[in-house]
C-alpha cells in the first residue's frame, strides 16, 4: 500500500514536470508505464530520444520515475528556477451564493469565542504546492518526494485534488511576482513531520539492526571477560594468583575500552542524518469564497477569513498559530484573537472557556 502511494505521487510529479516543459504525456494514472513526446530540449536534458518511455520501473531507454535509480539527479535540471515560474490558473468555477452562515457553522466548532460571518466575497486565492527531496542515510539510504500544498493567505495545509487534470485551468508562464518564503518554512516544517512519519519503517529497521550488532558485540566481548576465571582458577599459589588478578583486571578494561571503541563505531554507522531540499514549487490561482468572520473573544475583536474551495467542494481548515496544524475545532487567544489548535491552547493556560 505504501509503495503504490508513493508511485502515485512520483507519476504525477513526473507528468506535471514533464507536461509543464511541452511534453504530450500518455501515461494512465496507476499505470505502470505510459509514453511521452518530449520537446528537443528537454530531451536533450534528459538524454532521451523525443519519443520516450515514461515508468515506474527502472528502463534503460526512457524516464524511470523511480527512487533507486538516478530519477532526482537526471530531473534537477528541469527544476531549475522553477520554484518562481510555474504556474497553473483555473479560469472559472462555481462558488456558493446562498448565506454561508450555516456551512461555516456546519464546517467548525468554535470553542470560546463569539463569531458571526459579516460578509463574503469571490476572489482568486494563491496555493503553494511545494515538492521537497527528503533522504535520510545511515547504513541504508531512504528517499522519498514530499508533496505540501498550503493556502498561501490562511496558511493552512489542503488536500488539493489535481489540478492541471481539471477543466478550464491552463498553465500560466507569466504569474505575478512570487513571494514563497512564508510558505516555504511552514513547508518544511510540515514536509519533514510527513518524512518521519513515512520513514518510520526505515528508522524502526536501522535501529533493530543497531540493536542486533550491539547485542552481537556485547555477546562477543562478554566471552572474553569470562575467560580471566578459568586463567585465575588455573595460577597455583598466592604469588601466581595475584599476578593472574592483575593480569585479568587489565584485560578486563583493556576488553572494556575496546568494547566501547566498537560501539561507538557501531552508533556513528548507524546514525542518521536527514536532508531536506526543495525541488520546486507549483503555484495554483484558484477562485474561491473568502468569507469574513467577525470574532468577539472576551472584549478583544478581530476580523478573521475562511474559505470555501470549489476543488474540494468544502470549506478550508484554518492553521494554528502555534503549531501550524489544521484545524476545524478552534480556539482563539486572549487579545490577538489568534486561531489556536486545543492542544497548543491547553498548554499556553488555556484561559477561561468563557467567549
Amino acid at each position: 500500500m505504501a509503495n503504490d502511494a508513493l508511485n502515485l505521487r512520483l507519476q504525477r510529479f513526473a507528468t506535471g514536470l514533464l507536461s509543464w516543459h511541452g511534453a504530450l504525456v500518455d501515461w494512465p494514472e496507476g499505470a505502470l508505464e505510459g509514453l511521452a513526446v518530449l520537446p528537443g530540449d528537454a530531451a536533450s536534458t534528459l538524454g532521451t530520444g523525443e519519443e520516450t518511455r515514461v515508468s515506474l520501473q527502472p528502463v534503460p531507454d526512457g524516464v524511470s520515475a523511480n527512487l533507486s535509480t538516478d530519477f532526482l539527479e537526471r530531473i534537477e535540471p528541469l527544476l531549475a528556477g522553477a520554484a518562481s515560474t510555474v504556474a497553473w490558473r483555473m479560469g472559472e468555477a462555481y462558488l456558493k451564493k446562498s448565506d454561508p452562515t450555516e456551512t461555516v457553522a456546519k464546517a467548525f466548532d468554535w470553542l470560546n469565542a463569539r463569531v458571526r460571518v459579516r460578509s463574503s466575497r469571490a476572489c482568486e486565492t494563491e496555493y503553494h504546492v511545494w515538492f521537497f527531496r527528503a533522504l535520510l542515510a545511515s547504513e541504508d539510504r531512504w528517499e522519498d518526494v514530499i508533496q505540501v500544498t498550503l493556502n498561501a493567505r490562511s496558511g493552512a495545509e489542503i488536500a488539493l485534488p489535481e489540478m492541471a487534470g481539471m477543466g478550464g485551468g491552463e498553465w500560466d508562464r507569466n504569474p505575478q511576482a512570487f513571494h514563497g518564503e512564508a510558505t516555504w518554512a511552514r513547508a518544511s516544517e510540515t514536509a519533514w513531520q510527513k518524512a518521519r512519519d513515512r520513514a518510520a519503517p526505515f528508522l524502526a529497521r536501522m535501529d533493530e539492526r543497531l540493536q542486533r550488532d550491539r547485542k552481537r558485540l556485547e555477546n562477543y566481548y562478554k566471552a572474553l571477560l569470562k575467560e580471566k576465571r578459568r586463567v585465575r582458577a588455573a595460577a597455583p599459589g598466592l604469588e601466581a594468583a595475584r599476578e593472574a588478578t592483575s593480569r585479568n583486571e587489565e584485560r578486563r578494561r583493556a576488553v572494556t575500552l575496546e568494547l566501547e571503541r566498537k560501539t561507538d563505531e557501531l552508533n556513528e554507522r548507524y546514525a542518521v542524518a536527514g536532508e531536506l531540499s526543495a525541488m520546486g514549487c507549483l503555484r495554483i490561482f484558484l477562485p474561491t469564497l473568502a468569507i469574513d468572520l467577525a470574532v468577539q473573544r472576551k472584549t478583544a475583536v478581530a476580523e478573521r477569513t475562511v474559505y470555501w474551495n470549489p476543488a474540494l467542494k468544502a470549506m478550508e481548515p484554518l492553521a494554528c498559530t502555534r503549531c501550524g496544524s489544521t484545524i476545524f475545532t478552534v480556539a482563539f487567544t486572549d487579545g490577538r484573537v489568534e486561531p489556536t489548535c486545543p492542544s497548543c491552547h491547553a498548554a499556553r493556560g488555556g484561559g477561561s472557556g468563557r467567549p
